[in-house]
């Protein structure tokens, strides 16, 4: 991994791209990343126990729940703002239009509050706190795409694209299962709401598609922000799903569970600014992250998952309709692709120990790069 470091006036670099300002290089931040992630989830257990139970009544609740969410944005927005202000470089400008994002996602809550709590009526769909939800989206691309693991995609081999497309499509294969396949047969996506309720589905498939390149191109040690921020999108896209379920179903009101998820996802984006305060990043050499056994075997998880979904709806005799198993087909060559590929790698590395070997010994090929070991010297 890259570890030099240059002191300048903006801060000091440790990577091209990437520096840190010199107050932000404080004792290790780990026990008050572990306070306050215990804080966080303290606040979503009693969060869900007062929305779930109904503790003090329906007009508590719906205070209760619609404070709360938009204090979690806020809080979010507040925390990517301290994150960038210690910060310099592409880190700086990914946290810069992470609080922009957040600040996006805030003034909706605040303006979904003032419908139901301001002017007492139902939040219309599509309505004005849409805007807001909706143009948070393209924000957080861009605060991805401007990360510094982002920034060697190019470098970065077939295995990290790969491991996207492959997530990629699992999670639409969900989406479609459970949201947009009952949405469509039940010409629920005809209307202006029905439109509004699948762009955040597709728009949280492709924040998690970017997180997960994000985190593949960085050091193993430097994860933990974008894995809370990667967190908090995974329980955003979950709550996204069953709210447009819901809301096309009529099934939705203030007070919901569902909304548990948000305040989650909030709460894992400041968390993840929070941890990043304190917290240098590095980018794994030449762009390449080392292929760990969690990194070969995590991406083959929404596997057994699709197959459990399909064999319970089959098991409780809803069909699967041709799009699903157009998309579980998909997965399936991908993954069987993934897999030969790592055969053909470890196959060319073994190749390359034998001698007369070329002189990246040891390396790894994919993608037309070839990545030398740890250690080795640069030639």
């Amino acid at each position: 991994m890259v570890s030099r470091r240059e002191d300048s006036d903006e801060g000091v670099s440790i990577a091209p791209g990437v520096s840190v300002l010199p107050e932000a290089l404080e004792e290790h931040p780990q026990p008050r990343v572990v306070r306050a992630s215990f804080a966080a989830l303290g606040f979503v257990a009693a969060f869900g126990l007062v929305v779930g139970l109904r503790v003090g009544g329906e007009s508590f609740v719906a205070y209760f729940d619609d404070i709360s969410t938009a204090l979690a944005a806020a809080l979010s927005c507040a925390m990517s703002l301290r994150a960038a202000r210690r910060r310099s470089g592409q880190i700086r400008r990914f946290w810069l239009t992470m609080a922009a994002a957040c600040g996006a996602w805030a003034g909706a809550e605040v303006i979904w509050a003032v419908y139901e709590l301001g002017l007492h009526e139902a939040v219309p769909v599509p309505s004005w706190a849409d805007v807001g939800y909706l143009g948070a989206i393209p924000l957080a691309v861009a605060a991805l795409v401007a990360h510094p693991g982002l920034r060697a995609l190019r470098r970065h081999g077939v295995w990290a694209v790969l491991d996207g497309v492959l997530l990629a499509t699992a999670l639409l294969f969900l989406s479609w299962t459970f949201v947009l396949g009952p949405l469509w047969r039940h010409g629920g996506l005809s209307s202006a709401g029905g439109l509004v309720a699948i762009a955040y589905p597709f728009g949280d498939v492709v924040l998690l598609f970017l997180a997960v390149f994000a985190i593949r191109a960085i050091g193993v040690a430097d994860r933990l922000p974008l894995w809370c921020v990667l967190g908090g999108l995974a329980a955003m896209a979950l709550s996204d799903s069953l709210y447009s379920y819901l809301q096309e179903t009529a099934g939705y009101a203030n007070g919901n569970l569902v909304d548990t998820g948000w305040v989650v996802a909030y709460l894992g984006f400041a968390l993840g600014a929070y941890a990043a305060g304190t917290t240098v990043v590095t980018v794994e050499a030449h762009g390449v992250a080392r292929r760990t056994p969690s990194s070969i075997v995590l991406p083959l998880v929404p596997v057994p998952i699709a197959l459990a979904v399909i064999g319970a709806k089959e098991w409780l005799g809803h069909r699967v309709d041709r799009t699903g198993w157009w998309i579980a087909l998909v997965l399936t060559v991908l993954v069987l692709g993934r897999q030969a590929l790592l055969l053909l790698d470890r196959a060319t590395g073994a190749a390359r120990r034998l001698p007369g070997a070329p002189p990246a010994l040891g390396g790894v090929e994919l993608g037309g790069t070839t990545a030398a070991p740890a250690g080795a010297p640069k030639r």
